[in-house]
């Protein structure tokens, strides 16, 4: 190659000249400001160092954790300019003090943020990773404790910061100076070796070892009498967000991201932790914090950190009866607000885009009449707006047969345009018990010329019903001679769906779908009230199966579960309409009864409670006979106060089991079936 040649491979010469054409300067004018963007921007990344972040959690490393670990690891903190470094606590470390004293800028608390709080620090709570608290106190099998009563006395070991177990106790009628109090080690064992009788514990950590070794227990939970906190908040002072509240965004954010990660991808994050934060728990141990997790924070229907004022005032109305905290406390002052952000739950996100959603309907339809009206040489323009709405949008005439009707409604209903030319719109997709309530509502807005908006029912071309929100709105043709109806509709099943998981995991037992312990002890309050307003009286009736323990030793905890569901079953049976069941714990379960006449009418449901309670339970091979003791106590006569009408029946139970077992009565104790087989049926594969 000459060096002519290698001279022009390397620098653009004009053909004539030999110097360099306009155009090669460009390039590498343009070539130069490339390289000296890339500078720039990488000495601008290192004049910009990750902002250091201090988190302190409530306990050592594991996956109640998780999803702290994985904005770490995945890259979500550093993503929003932030170096976080994680602290695991020791036993005695007090998380609220830390961050307080400005160890860290944030930390996991427990519900013991309001008392700080109602004593004048300044936390303030972020976002909530479980929906319900782990905490519960935990008893062997062979200690002979079988309620949370018997703990009276015993050596009990509490951790601190577990002021929710004294609301319990204090629901329950004792407190803290009935227990024998020991410094909580945080070792399992001591249990097991009998140096307590009981301790707190985390559902989601310590009963795996006790699983492992396959020894019995008993859990008592605080939910048994309604108390129902969240539990892991994550917190921060005011003064931190008031410095840096771009940081104090950035972080929750980024956590929250890290959640979501975590629990879609939980074995990835177990094997995180297990390499890169070391602890105590095993694999197994991390998998199984894992599946607890999943069952405290529900995040198929909660969205990770979501919370309520509600809720919290619900918490903090419960450490007010028990004197923790004074009243005149507001407890949403304690509770972040993102200025950005004021919505967080999927099921409010899911409101405001319905009601944006709305909105632009009703801009919609009244310009869609205009154009009808007024603009005759844009229907081309109208044709497409109509066709391609993001929503189903219908025209019917006076009789409300159907003129028009676009693409969102063909996908909505499953009917093809040219199949409902004329046919009338309730006869088409309304059912038929409904069908004069919408025809009236028609007429209204063409009689009133208004619109009307309303949601019901639907059926669709293959029969399956959903629910849609209709607004249906008047206008008339340009010579203002025909009336026609507008209709626009929204398929919100799916939302409606929601709102229903939501209300029946808050209010009805998982298990047995009965109404929960804090659901029937609502409507004991309201049938109360009622009975009192209309002097009449009402009777509870106290369920407890007989020998229940046998059952689940001889044949496992999931078909004691199939017991409770049949027993609730047949519960649902008996019961008229105007009473309710709900599942109190365990195997104890409450029946109201509203209006009863008298004892005897009480004690008739009683024997046929009894009766069906005791027909066989048959489950493939095994045949099991229970029974059931009942407590009756009428109000007013055995009590005017909800606790007091309780604990009457209760009482009554007690001793109702106390005559069966004494031979008062001719059943026998609920017990394992004689009848073949005697031993648990081999569900061994094939």
């Amino acid at each position: 190659m000459s060096r002519h040649a290698e001279v022009n491979s390397s620098v653009c010469l004009t053909p004539r000249t030999g110097r360099p054409s306009a155009l090669c300067w460009r390039e590498q004018g343009f070539t130069g400001l490339v390289v000296l963007g890339l500078l720039m921007l990488s000495l601008q990344v290192h004049a910009e160092p990750l902002q250091p972040v201090t988190l302190q959690l409530k306990w050592q490393h594991q996956f109640q954790f998780a999803g702290y670990y994985a904005a770490r690891e995945k890259g979500f903190y550093k993503d929003v300019g932030l170096d976080v470094t994680i602290l695991p606590a020791t036993p005695g470390t007090d998380v609220i003090r830390t961050v307080l004293d400005g160890g860290a800028e944030f930390g996991v608390g427990t519900s013991e943020l309001i008392l700080h709080r109602a004593r004048g620090e300044p936390v303030v709570v972020l976002a909530v990773i479980l929906q319900h608290s782990p905490l519960n106190l935990i008893a062997l099998e062979a200690s002979g404790i079988r309620s949370i009563h018997d703990l009276v006395g015993k050596k009990v070991m509490i951790e601190p910061n577990s002021a929710e177990l004294m609301a319990y106790f204090n629901c329950e009628g004792f407190d803290l100076k009935a227990l024998e109090l020991y410094e909580h080690t945080f070792h399992t064992p001591d249990v097991i070796e009998g140096k307590v009788d009981a301790m707190s514990v985390y559902i989601t950590d310590e009963p795996f070892e006790l699983k492992k070794n396959q020894i019995e227990y008993q859990l008592f939970t605080p939910r048994s009498c309604a108390i129902d906190f969240y539990g892991d908040n994550l917190f921060t002072l005011e003064h931190v967000i008031n410095r840096d509240p771009r940081m104090v965004r950035a972080f929750r954010a980024a956590t929250l991201k890290g959640w979501e990660y975590a629990m879609e991808n939980p074995e990835e994050i177990i094997s995180l932790i297990h390499e890169a934060y070391p602890g105590t728990h095993t694999v197994d141990h991390l998998r199984y914090e894992a599946e607890k997790m999943q069952e405290l924070m529900r995040p198929e229907l909660i969205e990770p950190g979501y919370m309520t004022a509600g809720r919290w005032q619900h918490m903090l109305n419960t450490y007010q009866k028990v004197g923790l905290v004074s009243e005149g406390f507001d407890v949403s002052d304690m509770l972040y607000t993102d200025p950005n952000v004021t919505l967080h739950s999927r099921l409010r996100v899911t409101l405001l885009l319905v009601a944006g959603a709305f909105a632009l309907c009703l801009l919609v339809l009244f310009t869609v009449s205009y154009f009808y009206r007024h603009l005759k040489a844009s229907s081309n323009r109208l044709q497409t707006m109509f066709e391609y709405a993001p929503f189903s949008m219908i025209v019917l005439d006076e009789r409300f047969g159907i003129q028009h009707w676009n693409r969102h409604a063909e996908q909505t209903f499953q009917w093809q345009s040219q199949e409902v030319q004329g046919r009338s719109l309730p006869e088409l997709v309304v059912p038929v018990n409904l069908r004069p309530e919408v025809e009236a509502r028609l007429s209204k807005v063409l009689r009133h010329n208004c619109p009307v908006t309303s949601e019901n029912p639907n059926l669709r071309k293959d029969g399956e019903e959903i629910i849609c929100e209709w607004t249906n709105a008047p206008f008339q043709d340009r010579h203002n001679q025909t009336r026609f109806i507008v209709c626009i509709a929204r398929d919100i099943t799916a939302r409606r769906r929601l709102e229903q998981e939501l209300e029946k995991a808050a209010h009805y037992d998982n298990l047995t779908g009965l109404a929960n312990r804090r659901l029937i002890l609502e409507l004991l309050k309201n049938a109360m009230a009622t009975a009192r307003r209309m002097d009449k009286k009402l009777a509870v009736l106290f369920l407890d199966l007989d020998d229940f323990k046998p059952v689940n030793d001889a044949y496992g905890h999931q078909l004691g579960d199939e017991v409770l569901i049949t027993l609730a079953r047949r519960l649902h049976g008996i019961v008229r309409e105007s009473d309710f069941a709900g599942r109190l714990a365990g195997d104890e379960f409450l029946v109201i009864l509203q209006d009863v006449h008298s004892r005897e009418d009480a004690e008739k449901v009683a024997r046929k409670i009894q009766d069906a309670v005791s027909e066989p339970c048959q489950f493939d091979a095994a045949i099991i006979h229970i029974s059931v003791s009942i407590g009756i106590a009428l109000y007013p006569d055995d009590g005017e106060t909800l606790d007091g009408l309780v604990m009457a029946s209760d009482k009554a139970m007690y001793e109702s089991k106390e005559d069966r077992k004494n031979g008062h009565q001719k059943k026998k104790s609920a017990q394992p079936s004689a009848q073949p087989p005697a031993q648990p049926p081999d569900r061994s594969p094939g």
